[in-house]
């Protein structure tokens, strides 16, 4: 081949030039079609709600582990508060209470527990009986695998607890130890329930060489309610880290979480609890945390201050340690989760070079095969140009013979150009697929009647072979098939295709003014996560009601609006005889027991109700939209009478009748919270259980 140099008005550099601007304009409408359909920014969202899911899910079992495991205390806190009733001699009562803290330690699975009496001596110094546990999952009958920190020798020869290397044998309390034992102390006169008065502190080292802990600490009342000292747990920084594991965010090279602290009418963070050595040197641990939101929805933020190359960002959720109106509410926990950008978004950059590489080889073959393409036409053909301009460019070209051999030939070449380009798009589409990004585009212009479409259209509008034949030639039938999946909305921007099986897409649109370009993405698999993830957060596994969160949620939204609903009771049912039920028959008939009591509760109020579980035989239950108490009330008896119509038949083939107890509160305003109103309706119940299980007691109204 012979290369000349361009001639601006040659066939040649025209047909070239032609050809460039197509496959240009090809690539600009994929690149349009991926940016307006929001693959990249979609990529991100998922990356956000991955990383705030994970951290989510780690400070919901950390308080899981706190409230049910960790300060599960309160029935050998009541033990040693009548062993101090009977003795006055503190070695004596530090024997009997020396039992009951190795039991608390073993319950409550913690590195340490301690007891320290008020009776500082001029030394500064208490009486205390300190035990700690450096291995909590590992446990000796014997309790060799405890060590005795402080309080008498003799005490620990007589449990045969060895001494610790750093064994007092009283607590010495300074500026850098006291605030465990100084803070619930001093508030000790707000309450007699010690569980209100309680301190999670930040991590501190008990004697200089000790090592980092915190502690949950609350006053010690005797059974007269005489304040004592101070009774808590321990839990080694070590010990806690354990139940952070990096790999939950990433399996390789993960910052991990750490744990930041601050008071509530401040901005910054302080990281008090870190993990992991490359955490620690991209953090620095006596700064505070300066952050960027980026993503209020999921709480992502950036970190500014780190010592990294790569953007840092972190999803950051309050760990709930003090209820409200509480001494130290204002000490604020939060559980950091960290990823660099590099790795939170390396599936959108993976998409983005991808995307980029694809487009550019096409860009390269088109322009190189345009050129040869064009090369091989020799003169200027009017009639061929004329075809060529007015030929539908989403079709192949079919040029009329002209019957002069050199003139036919450039009309197959012309033909071949095309075809090539056609094929580049269904490439592109193909690209596009194996990415796996289930997308389609759409564009039709004022001035024409037929749609340019890509191949996944029809299969993400569910739109068969023939259908789509017809609605593509008339443009007016593509607009009414859209717009009728437009009119079936099932959120903010997503529309139902299909209901069996389901099918969700989104749309996105751009008018010009002489054309119209959609993009439409499949997010089926999005939706429908979400709806399983949003069941599984609020149903109750087992009984399939609200859980005990979202019930909570969902009565507190509905006292917002209390003036609006009638008359409105609130009940606490307690379901009677469930442990002699799971003793007796086993756990699968304590289920059963559960269920059948369900159902029953379900009848209740029609859709005048929220029903849910509350724990295990706990139920909570608000009416509302009566127009007087005797109305509800009577539906109350009504259940009742109806129990004893739905027996069960038991193994043993015994009939039982489901009996649950239940304390009703009325709900006559917005004053009472929602806990207080759950407050009085268990003291209703209380009363019922100790006078006639199987009955209802209405509280007092305050």
């Amino acid at each position: 081949m012979n290369f000349t140099r361009f001639d601006k008005k040659s066939i040649i550099f025209k047909l070239t030039s032609f050809v460039i601007v197509i496959i240009i304009f090809q690539a600009i409408l994929l690149i349009a079609t991926i940016v307006l359909g929001g693959v990249l920014s979609q990529g991100k969202d998922i990356a956000y709600s991955s990383l705030s899911d994970k951290v989510s899910n780690r400070k919901d079992y950390m308080q899981r582990e706190m409230s049910n495991r960790w300060i599960n205390m309160d029935a050998y806190v009541s033990e040693i508060s009548k062993s101090i009733s009977k003795n006055g001699n503190n070695e004596i009562f530090f024997s009997d209470a020396a039992k009951y803290l190795i039991s608390m330690l073993r319950t409550t699975q913690t590195t340490g527990v301690f007891l320290i009496l008020n009776d500082e001596n001029n030394k500064g110094e208490h009486s205390a009986l300190y035990l700690r546990d450096y291995d909590p999952l590992f446990n000796d009958y014997n309790n060799k695998d405890l060590y005795f920190l402080i309080g008498p020798y003799e005490l620990a020869k007589e449990i045969n607890v060895p001494l610790d290397e750093d064994w007092n044998y009283r607590m010495k309390l300074t500026e850098d130890n006291e605030d465990f034992y100084r803070k619930p102390y001093e508030k000790a006169y707000l309450s007699n329930d010690s569980k209100l008065l309680s301190y999670w502190s930040v991590p501190f080292k008990l004697f200089p060489k000790d090592q980092q802990i915190i502690t949950y600490s609350e006053p010690f009342f005797d059974k007269d309610n005489n304040l004592r000292g101070v009774i808590g747990v321990e839990i080694s920084v070590s010990y806690l880290t354990q139940a952070l594991p990096a790999t939950d965010l990433q399996q390789k090279d993960s910052l991990g979480y750490l744990i930041g602290y601050k008071r509530k009418n401040e901005d910054e963070i302080t990281p008090v609890i870190m993990t992991g050595a490359l955490q620690k040197r991209m953090i620095d641990s006596d700064k505070k945390i300066s952050l960027t939101h980026i993503s209020p929805e999921k709480d992502i933020y950036r970190i500014e201050n780190s010592n990294s190359k790569d953007d840092i960002y972190g999803c950051i959720e309050k760990i709930g340690l003090y209820k409200s109106n509480t001494p130290f509410e204002e000490e604020e926990w939060y559980l950091v989760g960290m990823m660099t950008e590099h790795s939170l978004f390396s599936h959108v950059l993976k998409i983005k070079n991808i995307l980029w590489i694809s487009l550019s080889i096409s860009i390269l073959i088109g322009i190189i095969g345009g050129y040869i393409i064009s090369y091989k036409f020799t003169k200027p053909i009017i009639k061929l140009a004329k075809q060529v301009r007015e030929s539908d460019k989403s079709k192949a070209i079919r040029l009329e013979a002209t019957g002069l051999s050199e003139v036919d030939e450039l009309s197959s070449t012309i033909q071949f150009a095309n075809n090539a380009l056609l094929e580049s798009t269904v490439k592109m589409s193909q690209i596009i697929d194996l990415v796996g990004v289930p997308i389609g585009a759409y564009e039709y212009k004022e001035e024409r009647d037929r749609v340019f479409v890509t191949d996944q259209l029809k299969v993400l509008l569910s739109i068969d072979d023939s259908e789509m034949i017809k609605i593509v030639s008339d443009k007016a039938l593509f607009i009414e098939k859209i717009n009728k999946i437009l009119s079936r909305q099932q959120e903010d921007g997503v529309y139902i295709v299909s209901e069996a099986p389901d099918k969700y897409v989104k749309f996105k649109t751009v008018k010009n003014s002489d054309s119209t370009i959609g993009v439409v993405l499949d997010v089926t698999e999005e939706i429908i996560e979400k709806n399983m993830i949003k069941e599984e957060r609020d149903y109750d596994p087992l009984t399939k009601i609200y859980n005990r969160k979202a019930i909570q949620i969902r009565i507190q939204e509905m006292l917002s609006n209390i003036e609006t609903l009638g008359t409105c009771g609130i009940l606490m049912f307690d379901l009677d005889n469930l442990k002699t039920m799971n003793d007796t028959y086993g756990h699968k008939w304590g289920d059963i027991y559960i269920k059948a009591a369900v159902e029953q509760l379900k009848t209740i109020g029609n859709d005048k109700k929220v029903l849910g579980r509350r724990s295990g035989d706990e139920f909570v239950l608000f009416l509302y939209g009566f127009s007087n108490k005797e109305e509800l009330k009577a539906l109350i008896d009504n259940f009742y009478m109806n129990l004893e119509n739905y027996p069960l038949i038991l193994p043993d083939g015994k009939v039982k009748t489901v009996t649950i107890s239940a304390g009703l509160m009325w709900v006559e305003s917005a004053e009472l919270t929602y806990d207080e109103l759950l407050h009085y309706a268990d003291e209703a119940l209380y009363k019922a259980k100790k006078s006639y299980k199987g009955t209802c007691c209405i509280h007092e109204s305050l």
